[in-house]
């Protein structure tokens, strides 16, 4: 489901939220189901508002910036999120496995 919100992402925003990850933008998940994830994205003083969920076929994703709610675009804090919520997920199927000593 995220992989598919990222996709329908624009590439400006999109890049914007690859930018945020260099310059150190937070995501703060409040609450996590299977099919949604509601949270905060943090920098600087500026704080919004993110909720992504599965509906059916389609997710919905929400933030509080002007892009989704006045313009009805997906923002770069929406994709921020969902980008730090797939990093979580592989680093947390990553830590399950053991790698293989090198050198030997």
């Amino acid at each position: 489901m995220l992989r598919k919100l990222l996709g329908k992402v624009d590439d400006g925003r999109f890049g914007r939220a690859v930018a945020g990850m260099q310059a150190g933008w937070q995501w703060e998940c409040r609450e996590r189901h299977e099919g949604w994830v509601v949270g905060f994205v943090r920098y600087g003083r500026k704080e919004f508002y993110v909720v992504i969920e599965q509906r059916g076929r389609r997710g919905l994703a929400r933030c509080s910036c002007y892009d989704v709610v006045h313009r009805g675009v997906l923002c770069k804090h929406i994709a921020f999120a969902a980008m730090s919520e797939l990093g979580l997920a592989a680093a947390a199927r990553s830590a399950h496995r053991e790698l293989p000593e090198l050198g030997r």
